[in-house]
C-alpha cells in the first residue's frame, strides 16, 4: 500500500485498521502498519490519515498507555512517533486547515495532561511543530507556553525553589519543564497544571472543549475501577468484600484522574447539553457540569485519601460560571453537618458521638469551601449557606474535646483559608457587617489567636499543640511511623500557623470597635484588645520567618486604614516606629506601613509635625531602604501641606552609603525645616521629646544634635512685666528639662548645648528663670534644684551670662524670701491638646517631705555651682550673697542649709583662693573652707530666736564669729565689704517678712557694726514701731532685736544721735517686761553720751502725750524682776541731774522715788550687815530730801538701822511722809504701791506687803484724821488678787477685807497699766513720731507682716499640733478659764482680759474664811 490497496474497503476504514495495528504483540505488524500509514499519508491524503490516526490515539484507554509504551520501546517507532511524523507529513504537504490545527492542538493538551514524561514529550514536540509552522498565524499553545514566566503563580517549596531559580536563570520554558523526566522538574510541572488549564480555557476556548470532551469520556473510562477502588477501602478490615467485578485503579490511575478531573472542573462551563457529546460506548453520560458534579461529590465522605483529596482538587478548580451548580450539589450534605450541629446542640455531652463519616465530610467541605471561596459574589442564598458552614464549624472546634483532637488540625486550617478568602470577597460589599457581623469577626479573631502561636495565647497554644502531637505519637509503635507521622504534624502546624495569622490580619481590615443596641439607646461597646493586637502584630515582626513580616505589615495596614479616629492608636504604632532597635524587621516593618499608608492616603488624619519628625529622624537609619521611604514620606507630607518640599535637594546626602555623609545631611536637613516651617517649632520639639525615651541609645545623641536647630528659632515671648509664662514656653521648658533631668548624665555636651542656643544672646533667659522658679515651689522636691543648678551652669557658659545673673540677682530680695505654697498649676497642660507636656515630677526621685521654698532661697541655690567657674563675675554682689547665705546656714530645709554653707565654700575659693594673691588671705580662706567641709550635713549653729526669757542665744555669737572671720577674709579684695554688707543687712532686717531671717539680718548687722547714719536709724525706728508692744510674743522676739542693736549702735558711737534717747525713752511706755528692760539699757547707753540740755531741745513734736519725766517711766519698771535692778542703776544716774523738766518736774517726784527706794532699802536691812549699795542710794537721797529735815533725818540714819526694826523704820518714813505728800496724795502713794507687789522677786514681793499694808491705814483714814476715806480704784486691787494663789494669799485677803473703799474706774490709772492696747499704741506712736525726727528722708516702707512661720511648710514634715476641740459651754467656765490667765505668772501676758471685778466686804470675809 498505497501501490496495492485492497477493493471495497474505504480509506477511511482502511486508516483504522492500520492505526489499530500500531499496536500489536508483533513488532513487525506494527512496523507493517506504520508504514503503509505513513505512505497513505505521502501519497494519497495526509489530512485523512492523520485525522483517523488522530481519532484513534485519543480513544486509547489510559490503562494501556503502560503497554503501548514497552511496545514502542521494543519496535522503531511507537504510535506517539507515527502520530507526530504524519504531523511533519501533513504540515511539509502545505496543509494549514484550523479544524486540524485545533484538534492537533487539543491532542497536544490531553497529552501534556498525561503523568508520563514519555508522552509529554510528544506532545511537546507537537506543540512545539505547530507553533513553528503556523508561527505567522493567530497565536496558538505554543506561544502562551513558551512565554510564560515559570516563576509566576507559583509557592515552590525548599526543594523545588533551587530548581526553579536554575531554570530561571537558563529561561527555560514551560514545555522545557513539561518534557522533562527530572523528579523536581515534574512536581513544578504538576504544581503549574491548574495554572496552565485556566489560561488555556481563557485563551483557547475551542481548543480547550475538544480536550475536555477527551477528557470527560476518560474519567467515565477510570470511573470503575475508581469505584472499585474506594469499594475496597470501605470494605478493608470488615467481613464484606467489594461487589464491583472491576479491577481497582492504582496510584498512578488515580493521580491521572486527578488531573483529568481538574481539567474537566478548571474548563466546565455552564453550555448546553449538546456542547457535551453523548458517547454511545459510555455507560454514563457526562452532558454538564452538574453530571461531573454528581458523579465526584459522593467521593468527599471516601475513606480511600487519595481519591477523596483527588475530587477535592478537582471540584475546587472551578470557575466561578459553575459555581452556583457545584453548592446545589453540595447542599445535601451542607445540610448534614449543619443538622448534625444542631443535634449536638442539644444532647448532652455524654450523648455526643462523632462520626467518622460526618468528620471526612466536614473537612471536605470546608476544604472544597476555601478552594472555592474566590467564586462567592454578593448572591444572597451561597453567602448565607457558607457564613453558616463557618459559624458551625466554629461552634464545633471551640467545643472542648475537639479542641485537644489532632485529626481536626486541616479543618481549623481550611477554615481559616475560607474565612480569609470569604472576608476578602465581603469587604468588596457597601456594608460588609450585613454579612459578617463584628461579633462573628471578633469571635473567629479569638478562636483563631489561639491557634496561631503568637501574640498573648501562644504559650497556650504551643501547650496544647504539645499536648496533642503527644497522644497521636504515642499510637505510633514504629519508629519510622513516628518519625513520618512528627513530620507530617510538624508540616500541619506550621500550615495552620501561616493560615490563622493570614486570617486574623485579613480580619483586622475593619473597626476594631463597635456599638450594640439603638443609635438612640445608650449603647454598649464591643471591641478587640487593641493592645493585644498590636503586641500579636509585633511578635510577628521579632518571628524569623520574613513570610510572617508580610503578613504583620498587611495586619499593622489594615488597623490603620480602618481605625483612622482613633488617634491613640496612631500614636502607638507612631512611638513603635522610634522603638526597639532601627536594624530589626520590628521597627523597619511598622515604618514601611505607616509611610506606605500615608503616602498612599492623601487624607490620612495624622498631624504634620508627627510626620516630619518620624521621616526626618529614620533619614538617619541605617537601612538605605528605610532613608529612601523616610525622604520620600517627608517629600509627600511636605508637598501635601506647604504645597512645596526642601526634602529632594537633601536625598542624595540622604541616600548615600556613608554614615558620614547622611547623618550630617540628616543635621542640615533638619535646620532647613526649621528654617522653612518656624510655626512648626514648637511642635516639632515636643513631639521629638515625646519619642525621645523609646529611641535606642544609639540614636539618641544624633536625635539631640538635630534638634539645636529648632531650639535656635525658639522665642518663649516673656516680656519684663510677665509674671506668668506663657503656655508655649511652659511647654517647651517642660520639655527640654524632663531631657536634661533624665538624660543629662548620658549627653552632658548635648543637653548643654539646647540650653544654649535657647538663651543665644540673651533670649529667653526672663523665661528660664521664672519657669525654674515656679517649678521649684510648685514641685516642692530637692532634687529638682539639683538638676536646675546644672541648668545654670550650662546658662552660666553662654554669652547670655551678664543677662542671667542680673534676672537671678533680682530675685533675691528680703520680700522674696517668703516661703509660698504653690499649688502645681496644670493650666498649661491642655492649652495645646496636640502636644506632648513633659511632666517632671515623674523623672525626679521620689522624695517623702515636701519643703516649701521662697523664690530667694531657689535663685541663691540655682548659683552654688555656678560660683565655681563664675566667682570673679558675682564678686560685684558679694555683699547680697553673703548676706542671703548667713541668714539661712541654720535653715530648717536641709538642702537650703547645706547649699548655702556649699555656696559660701565656692564663693571663697574662686574669689578669694583662686584669685587673691595675698597669701595670708588665702591661707585664713582655706582655713574657714576647711572648718565649713567638716560640718557638712549638719547646721552651723542652732535654729533659734530671741525670746522673751531668752534674750541672749549662743547661734547669734556663733554667728558673728563666722560672720566676722568672712567677712575680714573678703576685706582684701573689697575694704569696703563691711559697710556694703551692713548696709543690706540692715535692709534686709527691716524689709524682711520672714522673722527668723529678719532677726538673723540684725544679728549680722551687729557683726559687722558698719558706719551709722540717720537714715538707718530711721529704718530701724520705722520697723521698731510697727512691732514694738505687739501681742505676738515672736513678734515682740523681733522688737528686741531692733532694741538690742540700737544699743550696740549707741555703745559703739562716739557721737550719738540725740533722737536714740527718745527712742528708748519712748520704748519705755511699753507694757511689757522684756522690751521695758532692754528700753533701759539702751537708754542707759545714751546718757552717758548726750547733754541734757541737747536733749531737752531735740524733744519729738508729734508726741502723743504731755511728757511726765523719765522717772515716773522708770519707777514703772520697779514692777518687772528684770528691770529692777537697771532701774535704780538708770535713777542713780539722773537723779541728780538739775534738769527736772526732763527727769521730773512734778512736785510727787520725790514722793514716788523714796516710796519705789523702800523694798530695795528694806531688804538691804535682811542682812547682818547693811548691803553697801543700799547704804549708797539713801545717802544718795539724803542729798535729793535736802530742806525735807524731817525725812532728811530718818534717812541719813539708815546706816545704823536694824533688821528687827525695818517694820518701825518703814512707819516713821512715811509719817514723816504724811504731811508732806501722804495727805494730798495718799491715794495716789497707795496705787504705786500697789504696783511693786507685781515684782515677783521674792524679797521685793515681801517688802511690798509690808509697803502697803502700812499705808492702809491712810488710805481708811484712819492715820489722817479724815472723817472718810480714800476711794481706790477697784483695777488697782489686781496685784493683790493676783496673789490669791500664791503664799501670800493670806496677806493679800487682810489687805482686801481691811475696809478700803473702791470705786469703778472713777478716774484714770497712772502708770497706764489697765490698759494694754493703749499703751501699746501710745509706745508706738512716741516711736514713730522720733522717726520722723530723725532726718528728712523718712521711711515709706508699708507696714510690713510678717509671713506664719509653719515649721512643717519648711521641713516638709506635719506637725502634730494638740488638739483644740475642747469648748466652754457658759459663762462661768468662760470666767474660770479668764481666771486661770488672770493668775498666770509664766512668762509676760498676753494683754489682761478686761474684767469687772466687784469685790465686798461680804466676799472679802468669805474668802478669809
Amino acid at each position: 500500500m498505497p501501490r496495492v490497496m485492497p477493493s471495497g474497503i474505504p480509506l477511511q476504514s482502511l486508516i483504522d485498521i492500520l492505526s489499530r495495528h500500531t499496536v500489536h504483540t508483533d513488532p513487525d505488524v506494527v512496523n507493517a502498519a506504520a508504514s503503509a500509514l505513513l505512505r497513505i499519508a505521502s501519497q494519497v491524503d495526509s489530512q485523512l490519515a492523520l485525522i483517523g490516526f488522530s481519532g484513534f490515539i485519543s480513544k486509547i484507554e489510559d490503562r494501556f498507555w503502560d503497554v503501548i509504551q514497552s511496545l514502542a520501546n521494543a519496535t522503531t517507532s511507537g504510535v506517539m512517533q507515527i502520530y507526530v511524523d504524519l504531523l511533519k507529513i501533513w504540515f511539509d504537504q502545505g496543509h494549514t486547515d484550523k479544524d486540524v490545527v485545533q484538534l492537533t492542538e487539543a491532542n497536544a493538551l490531553l497529552f501534556l495532561c498525561h503523568q508520563s514524561p514519555w508522552i509529554r514529550k510528544y506532545a511537546v514536540e507537537v506543540i512545539e511543530m505547530v507553533g513553528n509552522r503556523l508561527e505567522l498565524t493567530a497565536s496558538h499553545l505554543y506561544q502562551m507556553l513558551t512565554n510564560i514566566d515559570v516563576g509566576i503563580q507559583l509557592t515552590p517549596t525548599n526543594g523545588t525553589r533551587n530548581r526553579l531559580t536554575q531554570h530561571q536563570r537558563r529561561n527555560a520554558t514551560l514545555l522545557q519543564i513539561a518534557a522533562s523526566d527530572n523528579p523536581l522538574d515534574i512536581t513544578l510541572w504538576n504544581t503549574w497544571l491548574p495554572t496552565l488549564f485556566k489560561l488555556c480555557y481563557k485563551q483557547f476556548p475551542d481548543i480547550t472543549a475538544k480536550t475536555r470532551q477527551n477528557m470527560c469520556a476518560r474519567i467515565l473510562q477510570i470511573q470503575p475501577s475508581i469505584s472499585a477502588v474506594v469499594e475496597t477501602a470501605t470494605a478493608t478490615g470488615t467481613l464484606s468484600v467489594a461487589k464491583n467485578s472491576q479491577r481497582a485503579a492504582t496510584a498512578d490511575q488515580i493521580e491521572q484522574w486527578r488531573i483529568y478531573l481538574v481539567f474537566s472542573c478548571a474548563t466546565a462551563v455552564p453550555v448546553a447539553p449538546s456542547f457535551w457529546p453523548r458517547k454511545s460506548t459510555a455507560t454514563t453520560d457526562i452532558s454538564s457540569p452538574r453530571d461531573l458534579f454528581r458523579l465526584l461529590v459522593p467521593y468527599l465522605t471516601s475513606e480511600h485519601r487519595q481519591v477523596r483529596e483527588a475530587v477535592i482538587e478537582g471540584l475546587g478548580q472551578i470557575n466561578a460560571g459553575v459555581y452556583a451548580a457545584l453548592m446545589s450539589e453540595l447542599e445535601p450534605h451542607l445540610k448534614v453537618i449543619l443538622d448534625d450541629g444542631k443535634q449536638r446542640n442539644n444532647q448532652k455531652p455524654y450523648q455526643n458521638k462523632r462520626s467518622k463519616k460526618n468528620d471526612r465530610l466536614r473537612i471536605s467541605l470546608m476544604n472544597l469551601l476555601e478552594m472555592t471561596a474566590h467564586c462567592l459574589t454578593d448572591d444572597d442564598k451561597p453567602m448565607s449557606v457558607v457564613m453558616s458552614y463557618i459559624k458551625e464549624t466554629k461552634s464545633f472546634l471551640m467545643d472542648t474535646e475537639v479542641q485537644i483532637e489532632w485529626e481536626y488540625q486541616r479543618l481549623r486550617i481550611h477554615l481559616c483559608g475560607l474565612v480569609d478568602k470569604v472576608y476578602e470577597g465581603i469587604l468588596q460589599l457597601e456594608n460588609p457587617s450585613t454579612v459578617m457581623s463584628f461579633e462573628t469577626r471578633l469571635s473567629l479573631y479569638k478562636m483563631m489567636e489561639e491557634w496561631c502561636g503568637y501574640g498573648m495565647a501562644a504559650k497556650t497554644a504551643q501547650q496544647r499543640e504539645a499536648t496533642m502531637m503527644r497522644d497521636v505519637l504515642e499510637q505510633c509503635k514504629d519508629l519510622k511511623e513516628r518519625a513520618s507521622m512528627t513530620q507530617v504534624m510538624e508540616e500541619e502546624r506550621k500550615a495552620l500557623e501561616l493560615a490563622s495569622l493570614s486570617a486574623m490580619a485579613t480580619l483586622l481590615r475593619g473597626p476594631l470597635y463597635a456599638y450594640l443596641g439603638q443609635k438612640k439607646a445608650r449603647q454598649a461597646i464591643i471591641q478587640f484588645d487593641t493592645l493585644n493586637v498590636l503586641r500579636w502584630i509585633d511578635a510577628m515582626f521579632e518571628s524569623r520567618e520574613s513570610k510572617y513580616h508580610a503578613i504583620a505589615r498587611q495586619a499593622l495596614e489594615a488597623v490603620m486604614m480602618y481605625n483612622q479616629d482613633q488617634s491613640i492608636l496612631l500614636d502607638d504604632i507612631i512611638e513603635q516606629c522610634y522603638a526597639g532597635n532601627p536594624k530589626l524587621e520590628f521597627t523597619q516593618g511598622y515604618f514601611n506601613a505607616l509611610a506606605e499608608i500615608v503616602i498612599r492616603v492623601e487624607n490620612y488624619p495624622c498631624h504634620i509635625h508627627q510626620i516630619m519628625s518620624l521621616a526626618l529622624f529614620k533619614t538617619g537609619d541605617a537601612k538605605k531602604a528605610i532613608r529612601k521611604t523616610a525622604i520620600q514620606l517627608l517629600k509627600v507630607i511636605e508637598e501635601r501641606v506647604f504645597a512645596d518640599s526642601c526634602a529632594k535637594e537633601y536625598e542624595i546626602g540622604i541616600t548615600s552609603s556613608l554614615p558620614a555623609i547622611y547623618k550630617h545631611t540628616q543635621t542640615l536637613l533638619s535646620a532647613r525645616l526649621a528654617l522653612d516651617h518656624p510655626e512648626q517649632t514648637h511642635s516639632m520639639l515636643s513631639e521629638i521629646t515625646q519619642r525621645f525615651e523609646h529611641i535606642s541609645p544609639n540614636s539618641q545623641r544624633e536625635v539631640l544634635t538635630y534638634m539645636l536647630p529648632w531650639h535656635r528659632k525658639v522665642d518663649l515671648m516673656v516680656g519684663p512685666h510677665d509674671t506668668e509664662l506663657s503656655a508655649s514656653a511652659y511647654i517647651v521648658l517642660s520639655n527640654l528639662y524632663y531631657l536634661t533631668v533624665k538624660f543629662g548624665d548620658i549627653y552632658v555636651k548635648e543637653t548643654a548645648a539646647l540650653w544654649s542656643q535657647l538663651v543665644d544672646y540673651g533670649r529667653n533667659v526672663r523665661a528660664i528663670i521664672m519657669y525654674l522658679l515656679d517649678m521649684g515651689q510648685e514641685t516642692r522636691n530637692p532634687w529638682f534644684l539639683i538638676h536646675a543648678k546644672r541648668i545654670f551652669v550650662c546658662l552660666g557658659r553662654t554669652h547670655a551670662f551678664g543677662a542671667i545673673m542680673e534676672e537671678v540677682i533680682a530675685e533675691i530680695t528680703p520680700r522674696s524670701m517668703v516661703p509660698q505654697l504653690k499649688e502645681a498649676s496644670y493650666r498649661h497642660a491642655h492649652a495645646f491638646p496636640l502636644l506632648f507636656v513633659a511632666d517632671a515630677q515623674k523623672v525626679l526621685p521620689v522624695y517623702p517631705k515636701k519643703p516649701v521654698f521662697s523664690r530667694g532661697q531657689l535663685a541663691m541655690v540655682f548659683m552654688v555651682d555656678l560660683a565655681i567657674e563664675a566667682g570673679a563675675e558675682l564678686a560685684p554682689h558679694l555683699p547680697l550673697l553673703l548676706h542671703c547665705i548667713f541668714v539661712q546656714l541654720d535653715h530648717l530645709t536641709s538642702i537650703v542649709c547645706d547649699q548655702s554653707r556649699c555656696f559660701l565654700i565656692n564663693l571663697i575659693h574662686s574669689i578669694i583662693v583662686r584669685q587673691s594673691m595675698d597669701t595670708e588671705s588665702s591661707q585664713k580662706a582655706s582655713e574657714i573652707i576647711q572648718w565649713l567641709i567638716e560640718k557638712e550635713g549638719k547646721r552651723l549653729w542652732a535654729y533659734e530666736n530671741i525670746t522673751l526669757q531668752n534674750r541672749r542665744i549662743t547661734s547669734a555669737d556663733e554667728l558673728k564669729q563666722l560672720l566676722q572671720r568672712v567677712a575680714h577674709v573678703f576685706s582684701y579684695e573689697d575694704p569696703d565689704l563691711r559697710q556694703k554688707w551692713g548696709e543690706t543687712a540692715l535692709k534686709w532686717a527691716t524689709c524682711c517678712s520672714v522673722r527668723h531671717i529678719a532677726c538673723r539680718s540684725f544679728q549680722c548687722f551687729r557683726a559687722l557694726m558698719p558706719a551709722f547714719n540717720g537714715h538707718m536709724l530711721a529704718d530701724m525706728l520705722a520697723r521698731l514701731s510697727n512691732t514694738i508692744a505687739d501681742r505676738s510674743e515672736d513678734i515682740r522676739g523681733f522688737a528686741l532685736e531692733i532694741i538690742l542693736t540700737l544699743t550696740e549702735v549707741a555703745k559703739s558711737m562716739d557721737d550719738v544721735f540725740p533722737q536714740l534717747f527718745w527712742a528708748a525713752v519712748a520704748c519705755l511706755y511699753t507694757p511689757y517686761e522684756s522690751e521695758h528692760t532692754e528700753a533701759l539699757n539702751l537708754l542707759e547707753a545714751v546718757l552717758g553720751k548726750l547733754a541734757m540740755p541737747k536733749l531737752i531741745e531735740s524733744f519729738p513734736k508729734n508726741w502723743s502725750c504731755e511728757f511726765d519725766g523719765l522717772q515716773p517711766l522708770l519707777l514703772k519698771g520697779l514692777q518687772f524682776s528684770s528691770a529692777e535692778e537697771d532701774t535704780f542703776r538708770v535713777l542713780n544716774l539722773i537723779s541728780l541731774q538739775e534738769h527736772l523738766a526732763l527727769i521730773d518736774p512734778n512736785e510727787t517726784r520725790l514722793m514716788y522715788l523714796l516710796l519705789g527706794s523702800v523694798p530695795r532699802l528694806l531688804h538691804g536691812l535682811d542682812g547682818d550687815v547693811v548691803d553697801p549699795e543700799a547704804v549708797a542710794w539713801s545717802q544718795k537721797l539724803v542729798v535729793l530730801f535736802e530742806g525735807f529735815t524731817d525725812l532728811q533725818r530718818i534717812l541719813s540714819t539708815y546706816p545704823i538701822q536694824k533688821r528687827k526694826f525695818q517694820q518701825d523704820y518703814l512707819k516713821q518714813i512715811l509719817s514723816s511722809m504724811r504731811p508732806l505728800f501722804l495727805i494730798k496724795y495718799c491715794q495716789q502713794a497707795f496705787m504705786f504701791a500697789l504696783l511693786l507687789v507685781k515684782n515677783t522677786i521674792p524679797y521685793y514681793r515681801e517688802k511690798s506687803l509690808l509697803l502697803v499694808e502700812s499705808l492702809v491705814p491712810y488710805v481708811t483714814g484712819q492715820m489722817m484724821g479724815m472723817s472718810s476715806a480714800v476711794n481706790i480704784d477697784i483695777a488697782a486691787l489686781e496685784p493683790l488678787l493676783q496673789l490669791v494663789s500664791t503664799e501670800y494669799a493670806d496677806r493679800a485677803l487682810s489687805i482686801l477685807n481691811s475696809g478700803i473703799q473702791t470705786t469703778h474706774g472713777s478716774q484714770d490709772l497712772i502708770w497706764g497699766l489697765n490698759n494694754f492696747s493703749e499703751a501699746a499704741k501710745m509706745t508706738r506712736h512716741n516711736i514713730h513720731a522720733v522717726v520722723l525726727e530723725c532726718s528728712t528722708h523718712v521711711p515709706i516702707e508699708p507696714n510690713i507682716q510678717f509671713s506664719v512661720e509653719d515649721l512643717s511648710m519648711l521641713t516638709g514634715v506635719e506637725q502634730k499640733m494638740p488638739s483644740t476641740s475642747v469648748s466652754y459651754g457658759n459663762d462661768i467656765m468662760n470666767a474660770l478659764k479668764d481666771l486661770d490667765d488672770f493668775f498666770n505668772e509664766d512668762g509676760e501676758p498676753m494683754a489682761p482680759p478686761e474684767i469687772d471685778i466687784t469685790i465686798s466686804k461680804d466676799l472679802m470675809v468669805n474668802n478669809k474664811e
